[in-house]
């Protein structure tokens, strides 16, 4: 499919107010010819892209997740009408059609970033396995909810703690790592007991801790923050302060160590009971 071209305001507007909607609309769900499709599209798209895109934006707000990019939700409504626009029954309620698929990616994207919160790394939690397989839908997916996930277990370490874990996941043994470490077996499985304590309590329940965040600040930067978002990017868009996005994680994590060493089977009540 050639990619959509956005008009500029000025011209749209002149297109658009030359072209009667209905007619418009039903031209498009009824064409057998593609390039007369795609040539319809980009007029639909200049046309009510504003509204498709602020019916996310609008709408986002009302979630936990805040991380949905308004921009790519929409882009893919119109793919999406491209590909389905045969399925698409009443010409006349097109944009609604539209407002309604863009909610529902939207929430699809909300539930794939919480998915890969929930999910547990097997190698550093054998017990997981059957879980993580239930939950993603394809190997593919499996896969890259890992990784995702991989790298969201290393947001939660300090630098001296991140080799260890990262040989760990490459599948080396105690006894293997403490070569490499000049350490003895003993002292580096005891180093990664001492990290197993919170970190895992803390990954099999990333979500509900960052949920349980009394102050919406906190809970916006931690969201970010976990899906891997570059604190540049959290200032610009949070508008907050570097040092107060890097203070704010520090502190975070930090909350969430203590509450998994009190409560490891509940670290989520041991939060709240903290903030009381």
């Amino acid at each position: 499919m050639k990619p959509i071209i956005i008009l500029s305001p000025k011209r749209w507007r002149c297109v658009v107010s030359k072209v009667n909607d209905v007619s418009l609309n039903q031209r498009f769900v009824e064409t057998d010819d593609e390039e007369e499709a795609l040539e319809l599209l980009r007029l639909l798209f200049n046309a009510h892209y504003k509204t498709v895109f602020n019916t996310v934006d609008k709408r986002r707000w009302n979630h936990p997740d805040t991380v949905v990019d308004p921009d790519k939700i929409a882009s893919e409504t119109f793919i999406k009408a491209f590909n389905k626009r045969k399925q698409i029954g009443k010409p006349e309620k097109l944009v609604e059609w539209l407002v309604k698929v863009a909610e529902n990616l939207m929430i699809d994207e909300i539930r794939k970033s919480r998915q890969a919160r929930r999910l547990a790394v097997t190698v550093l939690d054998g017990s997981a396995a059957h879980e993580g397989t239930m939950l993603a839908e394809t190997e593919a997916e499996q896969a890259e909810a890992d990784q995702v996930l991989e790298a969201q277990l290393f947001r939660l370490l300090e630098d001296q703690d991140r080799e260890i874990v990262d040989l760990l996941l490459d599948g080396l043994k105690p006894k293997e790592i403490a070569k490499i470490k000049s350490s003895t077996s003993e002292a580096v499985q005891k180093k990664w007991e001492r990290i197993r304590k919170w970190l895992i309590p803390i990954a099999r329940n990333l979500e509900a801790l960052i949920d349980c965040l009394p102050e919406a600040k906190d809970r916006k930067i931690m969201q970010r923050y976990f899906d891997r978002q570059p604190l540049s990017e959290i200032t610009k868009v949070l508008g907050i302060s570097r040092s107060t996005v890097e203070k704010t994680v520090k502190r975070v994590i930090a909350q969430w160590k203590k509450a998994a060493r009190d409560n490891p089977t509940d670290p989520v009540s041991a939060m709240v009971n903290n903030e009381k």
